[in-house]
């Protein structure tokens, strides 16, 4: 690992404008869908649902480019491709990327909302279309509440999987039209997941015996100054923790689900035992004959989404514990650098009027995101290219076993009588 990360600075000098250019076009199109749903959310909060979606999806198409520029400067990547690296045509770049998106959506829209980019975008959209609200009756606080969203979640899926049983006898251009209702499904239902989990969060504090809990933990701090030190360590440590370790490996998973998506001939294996898999063939062929003949809509759908997903897991589950730990202390530096930048920009510039700050935050958090990003999107592309290389080496080593003569059982018995 350590080896590989040497090579950063001159991977970063290879792919920077195409990494530059990639992420500058998410960013652009997601401010312009929410300033385009703006004016049109607070007369009809169907465009909201409609329309937000837009912004998440285009930033998960700027980072799925990002990913895909840097293979050409993976070598192990290089090297189970076969040299593949590169789009051979603009038919088999909107095919690669449909295929990359459609196994992509769910795994990153769920990160996206665990790390409050959901939320961001949703509160963006707010604050941007409270200037057209006045006088409107609709609330544009509330986005993603309300029976509406069951509606669209309903409609949208239903659309995803027609198209997905009729897609081989229609356009390949309604591909679009497929990732954007799966797209919409997806960031709706989490929307309102997120809106009904806030509050069941809030009717369990309210309960009488979460009351005691926090009671009880307020008496313990206050029994003396070391015990509440290390009570209010162990509070900082579980964030800690999940910016540390989840949130790079969650980071690692989404790269290694891109890339094992392009890669037709990694094979894992079996997921489960022979002996669990006759026992399901066994039962699916008792299944009436009209439920064998869709059974292909779950195969469809585990090979779209669950075969990358548990590839990618189980890349880097084998990479090895030291090299995950050296990726993920790189990614903690990183994170730390640009706290660091940030808070040191701020204080050589000094105190200011809030007025100064709000137009002067967008900018400072646009240009050190034009420099982070693309160091970190190359620091995963490297550490999934250490878990391709530990895959390598252990098919080349089961390989070679596979190769190795065995000597005659008449030989042995010959041997060991002489």
């Amino acid at each position: 690992m350590l080896r590989s990360l040497a090579a950063i600075g001159r991977v970063l000098a290879r792919v920077w404008p195409a990494l530059l250019a990639w992420y500058l076009a998410g960013q652009v199109v997601r401010a312009a869908v929410i300033s385009i749903a703006s004016p049109i959310g607070p007369e009809s909060p169907l465009a909201a649902l409609l329309l937000v979606p837009i912004a998440a999806l285009a930033v998960l198409v700027s980072y799925v480019g990002m990913f895909l520029a840097v293979r050409r400067a993976m070598p192990v990547y290089r090297e189970v491709a076969e040299g593949d690296v590169e789009f051979r045509s603009l038919r088999d770049a909107a095919a690669e990327f449909s295929t990359v998106l459609l196994a992509s959506i769910i795994p990153f829209f769920t990160l996206y909302a665990l790390i409050g980019l959901l939320a961001k975008d949703l509160s963006d959209y707010a604050r941007s279309a409270f200037r057209y609200s006045i006088g409107s009756e609709n609330g544009v606080l509330n986005v993603g509440d309300g029976p509406l969203v069951v509606v669209v979640v309903v409609v949208a899926f239903a659309g995803r999987t027609l198209l997905k049983i009729f897609g081989s006898r229609l356009p390949k251009w309604l591909a679009i039209v497929e990732i954007y209702l799966e797209a919409t499904w997806i960031f709706v239902a989490i929307t309102g997941l997120s809106g009904a989990f806030g509050q069941v969060i809030d009717w369990i504090e309210n309960r009488r015996v979460v009351q005691w809990i926090t009671d009880a933990r307020e008496f313990v701090m206050g029994l003396g100054e070391p015990i509440r030190r290390a009570l209010e360590s162990v509070d900082g440590l579980v964030p800690a923790i999940a910016q540390v370790v989840l949130l790079p490996l969650a980071w690692l998973l989404i790269a290694g689900i891109i890339y094992t998506r392009t890669l037709a001939n990694i094979d894992h294996g079996r997921l489960v035992s022979e002996r669990i898999s006759k026992a399901a063939l066994a039962r699916f062929e008792r299944l009436p004959p009209i439920l064998r003949r869709q059974a292909y809509l779950v195969t469809d759908e585990w090979d779209d989404i669950g075969g990358p997903f548990t590839e990618s897991g189980r890349l880097i589950g084998r990479a090895g514990v030291v090299n995950l730990a050296v990726f993920m202390a790189c990614y903690g530096i990183l994170f730390a650098a640009r706290q660091w930048a940030t808070w040191l920009i701020y204080r050589l510039v000094g105190p200011h009027d809030g007025w100064f700050w709000s137009a002067l935050d967008p900018v400072l958090s646009i240009a050190s995101s034009l420099v982070v990003e693309p160091v970190r999107v190359v620091l995963l592309a490297i550490a999934f290219d250490v878990c391709l290389r530990g895959w390598q080496s252990r098919e080349s080593q089961r390989s070679a076993n596979s190769h190795t003569p065995s000597v005659p059982e008449t030989e042995i018995s010959t041997t060991a009588s002489a």
